[in-house]
């Protein structure tokens, strides 16, 4: 499909409501850690330095009501950068949902507290722990309905290692097409996914046109295309085949490393100064049931 296509598709699909809220979970860490919203995992961390991150969990918010979020933690690193053994009793990881929504002139409406979590404050003693997993549910008030990954097959009940295959071939389309700079092959990929996360988080159409433009512009990965005179794409290899939502959706991740619990599909983009950056292309698969063939759902 070309731009203009796609454009008209989106906004068919993209509904705008009187009240639109967005939430977003406000992150500060010393420990590695993943986060999985309702199966879907939204942010991760392997890395040797404290993070802070702010995120919308919007596209991982299906419908109204009660959401699940899943909390992993794993130890972080000294002063050397190696890996500690264990985690650590004190204040090392607090994590915030908050509820917000756009102003008129696109500035973010004062968040609202919804649920925090403080490694802190539970009885756990950290520092006999090699990790920690927890989940909590929190209450989510937003007017649309997704249908997501819930229609989507058993993949558990499938044959892994030809999974596996089918989902490394399907990497290495997306791979070719990228390095070819197809990118309305690419973009008319992540068009379903893309209709959905337009949707959670309201997207007029002059942002929506922004995103299908820009290139190298996959998933929720945005890159400007303007000033790159440089392209490298990380080969399909070395990675972990993941299975998420009740197993309803895959992913391949790097298997180990600072950016385990990233999507496997990335590459580095070299601008005319000789700055170098990485961009993850957020890619999450699954197959409609009564289909055969993958699909990109996130």
């Amino acid at each position: 499909m070309s731009t203009g296509q796609r454009l008209e598709y989106l906004s068919e699909k993209v509904i705008k409501f009187k009240n639109e809220p967005l939430y977003q979970i406000d992150i500060q860490s010393f420990f590695n850690f993943k986060i999985i919203i309702n199966g879907c995992p939204v942010y991760s961390n392997y890395d040797k330095t404290p993070v802070t991150a702010r995120i919308n969990i919007n596209p991982s918010i299906l419908k109204a009501g009660k959401q699940k979020i899943e909390i992993e933690l794993y130890p972080g690193y000294d002063k050397d950068g190696i890996q500690k053994h264990s985690l650590e009793n004190g204040e090392n990881f607090i994590l915030k949902i908050e509820k917000t929504g756009w102003n008129k002139d696109k500035s973010l409406i004062e968040p609202k507290e919804i649920l925090v979590f403080k490694n802190n404050e539970q009885s756990a003693d950290f520092s006999k722990l090699a990790e920690y997993k927890t989940s909590l549910n929190f209450e989510a008030s937003v007017p649309y309905i997704l249908q997501g990954w819930e229609n989507g097959e058993d993949l558990s009940q499938l044959d892994q290692k030809d999974l596996e295959l089918k989902v490394v071939n399907f990497y290495n389309t997306i791979a070719s097409a990228l390095k070819e700079k197809d990118y309305d092959y690419l973009n008319t990929q992540f068009l379903n996914a893309d209709s959905e996360w337009y949707q959670a988080e309201y997207f007029p159409k002059d942002i929506m046109t922004k995103f299908q433009t820009v290139k190298g512009r996959k998933g929720k990965s945005v890159t400007s295309g303007t000033d790159v005179s440089s392209q490298s794409i990380y080969p399909i290899e070395n990675y972990i085949m993941k299975l998420y939502a009740n197993n309803k959706m895959v992913r391949l991740e790097p298997k180990e490393g600072s950016h385990k619990g990233e999507s496997l599909l990335r590459y580095t983009i070299t601008d005319k100064n000789g700055m170098s950056r990485t961009s993850f292309i957020d890619m999450l698969l699954y197959i409609p049931k009564g289909a055969k063939a993958l699909q990109i759902i996130r």
